[in-house]
């Protein structure tokens, strides 16, 4: 670890939180993008309301999942 450190200029627990954080970012931006498309999507009338729950649930299940995988060895 203090090689690391010493090399690196940071420790590794500062690089998991960073990559972890950047990670959660990114899935919420898709979740966002997810469902904006599919709001847009059933407005617009070219999805019904069952396809619209259906992708939301979707979408926030691999959320919940890949934000609880990318925090759960750091915090």
């Amino acid at each position: 670890m203090e090689a690391f450190k010493h090399g690196a200029g940071f420790s590794p627990n500062d690089l998991a939180k960073l990559i972890a954080t950047i990670g959660v970012i990114m899935v919420t931006a898709w979740m966002l993008w997810v469902q904006w498309s599919v709001f847009r999507g059933f407005k617009s009338g070219k999805t019904d309301k069952a396809k619209f729950l259906k992708v939301s649930q979707r979408t926030l299940l691999i959320w919940l999942i890949i934000n609880f995988i990318l925090v759960s060895g750091i915090y």
